[in-house]
């Protein structure tokens, strides 16, 4: 076993191990017993249990008598990675998945993922639970960002978030040092927190005042690659289009049948297209295709080892960071209209009632008739004619069908809406809109979860007995705490519902439901968004909470997410004979590419949500003096967090400047309360706001409420 194998394996057993104990806490039980109980391969016991005695050194375990061990729990202290929000407040979380909420003030010395012990406080039962940071476990490895400023004892680099709210120390620099450049920091040293931390300038991208600087800040903030290594280019120009009369031996031919994409306006790369017919019987025949990008990207080839480290492609604006190379993205693979190209499909047969009456994955050729955005498509259906005008009208009865079936069932539909940018030249936004929600999005959605649906379906329920290694798409359950927070909010906006003693997807898809036509409906929406867990890739078959769907995984985008390209791999090496097929080999492999990818997901979701930040700030910044609606969607004891409905853009009115009273914060109640006038500001109250500073340095949007 080479050294990156080992390591890759104690790191999942590590993680395994913790999860297990720590939900079994206070009890000891035998290294045979977990061993078991983590289903590991019988080869990797010895490996096993060198593990385990690390971990015992290490204080992660307690070991008992005859190699036994328990979960670690002294005084309250547990371990987890600490998360720094752009308020200033963080989450530790576990490695059960539970979240430990940490003030501005109690974080010790930690960083931005740091692995770190915390003490939790003693809290009433049903209250969140809080704690602070009280020993450094293991520092991350990750940089820290900041604005350098000149100070009278030296220069300073304010952090961008996510990272603690302090200065850093600028040790000894060889770069010149200005004023309000942006400078990515390295060696860390942070020994106590009454201090600075100290740092070294590692290198300069420029200032973050300039518009045209935004892309690349964004992207060395959160190490996306934009050019591919030369070994990879290498690979790329070897890649040719293949024979058709040759590849269609081997395939389904879909070229007769009309197919067709539906994109964004903006799209360059078309990794799925549809088809629907009706079958004698009177059934539905709908058919997922997607580009089949295996047939390029061979299972451990320079192209796919890049594709892995990416994880996923990152959208900045009107930019991309690709996860493949543009002959592939683009040109190759992309379902062009009026080409013929490789394709993965999957045709399902639907009853009228939307059930699946069966369904058949195979490789096949495909020739896609039309390229429609959104818009396009959305326009022939509102006017009743044009290109395909039928196929689509009926596409769009089908879609209907099946987002009824699947909301009969639990499945939760959030409706948030997103930021539009339009930039101009130099990337400064001149205007910023909600985004739309058509109905040709809900069409295309739900034809991509009924296609992803049915292939975890075949692997987790069809050939359950084959015990075949797969990765999957997993949303569990939310946890008691964080539905209890829920409840209290609707509560306090005056929506009285009975909290269930087991919460379903089918309780929070009920409210959604009642509240379309509130005010508050997507002030909800987000707070029941932020009450979930975070979806995540794993070889469990868990199910998707969200969706209601006992099985799930991610199929119909392979061009820009790996898991999905991975998922290809697996089906067409399950077309296989059994007895070919290498499950040991995929076993080891699919916990690490799970794990990687969900960590690339969240990078490139941070990265997305810190570009979309700044453009915010840039636009509002032209705004001082003007006078907007908005919703309030935090109160803390600083002030009132508020959101311009108009343009999905958030600020702080500080307490401080609400200067007609003085106002208590009341954080059971999520409220301010003005002590003589006893006027309150209640989490989700509707208000009129004066944008009064902004400071892009500094991430800051202030408003003052307006009587």
């Amino acid at each position: 076993m080479s050294k990156g194998t080992k390591n890759s394996f104690k790191e999942r057993v590590i993680n395994k191990v913790v999860k297990f104990l720590e939900q079994r806490s206070g009890n000891y039980f035998k290294q045979k017993n977990i061993f078991r109980a983590l289903d590991l391969p019988e080869e990797k016991y010895v490996d096993f249990k060198d593990v385990l005695k690390d971990m015992a050194k290490q204080g992660l375990v307690e070991r008992g008598g005859g190699s036994s061990y328990r979960f670690v729990e002294r005084e309250s202290r547990i371990q987890g990675i600490i998360s720094f929000s752009t308020k200033g407040f963080s989450f530790v979380t576990t490695e059960s998945g539970k979240e430990i909420f940490i003030s501005a003030n109690d974080f010790y010395t930690a960083l931005h993922h740091d692995r770190v012990w915390v003490e939790k406080y003693n809290k009433k039962s049903g209250e969140r639970t809080e704690g602070k940071v009280v020993k450094i476990a293991n520092r991350s490895d990750e940089n820290i960002y900041g604005i350098l400023k000149k100070e009278s004892f030296g220069w300073v680099a304010v952090p961008e978030s996510p990272a603690p709210p302090v200065k850093f120390f600028i040790k000894d620099s060889d770069e010149k040092l200005e004023e309000g450049q942006l400078a990515e920091l390295t060696n860390i040293v942070w020994q106590h927190p009454s201090n600075y931390p100290q740092a070294k300038v590692c290198s300069l991208l420029g200032s973050p005042l300039k518009p045209e600087n935004d892309l690349k800040i964004v992207k060395n903030m959160y190490g996306l690659k934009e050019k591919f290594p030369p070994e990879v280019q290498k690979e790329i120009e070897e890649l040719t289009a293949p024979k058709i009369s040759e590849a269609v031996e081997d395939r389904l031919d879909f070229r007769d049948n009309i197919t067709f994409t539906i994109d964004p306006e903006s799209a360059k790369d078309f990794d799925d297209a549809v088809s629907l017919d009706k079958s004698e019987n009177g059934n539905w025949l709908l058919g997922v295709h997607i580009a089949d990008v295996t047939h390029y990207v061979e299972d451990g080839s320079q192209i796919d080892q890049e594709a892995l480290d990416r994880g996923t492609s990152v959208y900045l604006g009107d930019s991309v960071i690709p996860m493949l190379p543009e002959k592939l993205s683009n040109e190759l693979c992309s379902l062009v209209p009026k080409e013929d190209r490789l394709a993965f499909s999957i045709l399902i047969e639907l009853a009228q009632t939307g059930r699946v009456v069966d369904f058949v994955i195979t490789p096949s050729i495909i020739r896609s008739r039309k390229r429609f955005s959104y818009e396009e498509a959305q326009d022939i259906l509102d006017k009743g004619e044009g290109k395909y005008h039928d196929k689509l009208k009926a596409m769009l009865e089908l879609s209907k069908i099946l987002r009824k079936r699947r909301k009969k069932y639990g499945s939760i539909d959030f409706d948030i809406p997103e930021p539009i940018f339009e930039l101009d030249e130099k990337g400064f936004p001149r205007e910023v809109r909600r985004s739309e929600r058509r109905q040709t999005h809900r069409l295309i959605e739900e034809f991509m979860l009924m296609a992803n649906k049915c292939v975890a379906r075949r692997i987790a329920v069809h050939r359950k007995s084959e015990d075949l290694p797969f990765i999957y798409r997993v949303h569990e359950s939310p946890n008691r705490e964080k539905i209890i927070g829920l409840y209290d909010i609707l509560n306090k906006l005056g929506i009285n519902y009975k909290r269930p003693k087991e919460f379903t997807s089918s309780d929070l898809a009920e409210i959604l439901e009642e509240i379309q036509d509130s005010p508050f409906r997507e002030f909800i929406e987000q707070v029941a968004l932020r009450s979930m867990e975070k979806a995540v890739y794993t070889e469990e078959p868990k199910g998707h909470f969200g969706l209601g769907f006992q099985h799930y995984t991610h199929f119909t985008s392979p061009i820009r997410r790996y898991p999905d390209l991975m998922v290809h791999r697996l089906l067409k090496e399950y077309l296989q004979d059994s007895d070919k097929i290498d499950k040991e080999k995929y076993k080891d492999q699919i916990p690490a590419i799970a794990e990687k990818s969900t960590d690339m997901e969240i990078n490139a979701m941070e990265a997305e949500r810190e570009f979309i930040k700044i453009k915010q700030i840039r636009f509002i910044s032209t705004k001082i003096g003007q006078i907007y609606t908005g919703v309030i969607t935090g109160v803390i004891e600083a002030g009132l967090f508020v959101e311009i409905s108009e343009f999905l853009i958030e600020g702080m009115v500080p307490v401080r400047k609400m200067n007609d009273d003085y106002y208590i914060f009341d954080e059971e109640n999520h409220c301010m309360e003005g002590r003589h006038t006893g006027k309150i500001f209640r989490l989700g109250d509707i208000v009129k706001i004066k944008v009064e500073r902004v400071s892009l340095m500094d991430r800051e949007i202030d408003f003052e409420l307006i009587d």
